[in-house]
């Protein structure tokens, strides 16, 4: 029985150990997708609440009271964030949505009493440029490449004769006698023809084009984790009074507070108010004068792919080729056979020769068609972002363009 009592008792102090602050310590927070003296743009066209992730380091159990100023010291009371446990994101959704901020300077104010410990009131200034996302068209575009092969024809000539005989025209009659000649006869030639036949390759080209998608899934873009935090509040709200602001002087090296009277508070609050006013304006003036830096999380700019690509040939001409072909050209050439002698009164021999023959060649010119196809395939990326993602990108302070 004693023994259970010890040990009931021991448990006991350790719990109670555990839930007992350090009055001693400084609760520090950080931002993760806005951080300090920054400057993001803002998609008007979005209807998202606006959303600020943030961690905290060296606090004790408790929460954080979060709140959003627009140039105008217009304040917004964010959702409430754990301070702990430490280092781990925390995500808090303002009243307010995307399309209905304004370009200027902003303020993300982290306040909180650090349960039994010192309060906190970190500030984040946040220069916002808010406008409407531009979109840019790609057309995607896929090219054949065709190498044409120019040709150049040289020419050959060559020639034949035909050689036509013709005659005797006339006869002659020589007094009488013995014969001593030989009439000679020499029947026309026949003529054959012999044709070679020159075949060309006509090229037709035929093209096959397709389209294949393919689907991945959006990655979350993180970040990462600043390694500097917020600095000290210098703006005074309205809508809270944080005791980090009633006590606004935090000695890190002696750990402890300067209290003050509330008539001295209420004038270092107007003092502060005006300090942070004038602050505010020359942020403003500098922004007139130089264009604010766009960053994450919206995108300025979302292009978008059109579903139809487009395809186009582009043609390379490659060295000339020449080719040979020949001509074939004809001739004729008439001779006359000299006058046949007649012997009167005797006999005369006659001699028909055999018919001569003689060969022409031509040439005539087939044309066969060759047809090439050449294929070019366009793979296009669709990317799918689930619901649910988002959200956990979101608390992560990330994003996904």
């Amino acid at each position: 029985m004693i023994y259970q009592r010890s040990f009931i008792l021991i448990a006991l102090a350790t719990s109670l150990s555990l839930v007992i602050a350090d009055t001693t310590s400084i609760c520090y927070s950080f931002g993760v997708d806005y951080t300090d003296e920054r400057s993001y743009f803002i998609n008007s066209l979005s209807t998202d609440d606006f959303t600020s992730v943030s961690y905290f380091q060296g606090c004790n159990q408790g929460v954080a009271d979060v709140l959003f100023v627009n140039p105008d010291d217009i304040e917004y009371l964010c959702s409430q964030i754990p301070t702990t446990p430490e280092n781990e994101l925390q995500l808090s959704t303002c009243p307010i949505k995307k399309n209905q901020m304004g370009s200027g300077h902003w303020l993300l104010l982290i306040l909180g009493n650090n349960g039994d410990g010192q309060p906190f009131a970190w500030q984040r200034d946040l220069y916002l440029t808010v406008g409407p996302q531009a979109t840019t068209t790609y057309t995607p575009t896929a090219t054949f490449s065709i190498t044409t092969t120019p040709m150049i024809a040289q020419t050959t000539t060559t020639t034949s004769t035909d050689i036509i005989t013709t005659g005797p025209l006339s006869t002659v009659t020589l007094p009488s006698g013995t014969a001593k000649r030989t009439k000679t006869i020499t029947p026309p030639a026949t003529t054959t023809t012999s044709t070679k036949t020159m075949t060309k390759t006509s090229l037709t080209l035929t093209k096959n084009f397709a389209v294949t998608t393919k689907t991945v899934t959006a990655t979350c873009t993180t970040p990462g984790r600043p390694g500097r935090p917020d600095k000290p509040c210098r703006y005074s709200p309205t809508l809270l009074h944080p005791d980090a602001l009633v006590t606004p002087t935090i000695i890190p090296k002696l750990h402890r507070f300067i209290r003050k009277s509330d008539r001295e508070v209420d004038y270092e609050w107007a003092r502060a108010r005006v300090e942070a006013a004038k602050a505010r304006r020359d942020v403003k003036a500098q922004e007139a004068a130089a264009p604010l830096e766009r960053r994450a999380p919206d995108a300025p700019v979302l292009t978008v792919t059109l579903d139809t690509p487009v395809n186009t040939t582009t043609t390379i001409t490659a060295p000339a080729t020449t080719t040979t072909e020949s001509v074939l050209l004809t001739t004729t050439s008439t001779s006359t056979l000299p006058p046949a002698t007649v012997f009167s009164g005797l006999f005369t021999q006659t001699i028909t020769l055999p018919i001569p023959t003689k060969t022409k060649v031509r040439f005539t010119y087939a044309t066969t068609t060759k047809t090439i196809t050449f294929a070019a395939t366009l793979t296009k990326t669709k990317t799918t972002t689930p619901t649910f993602s988002v959200t956990a990108c979101k608390k992560l302070g990330g994003h996904f363009w």
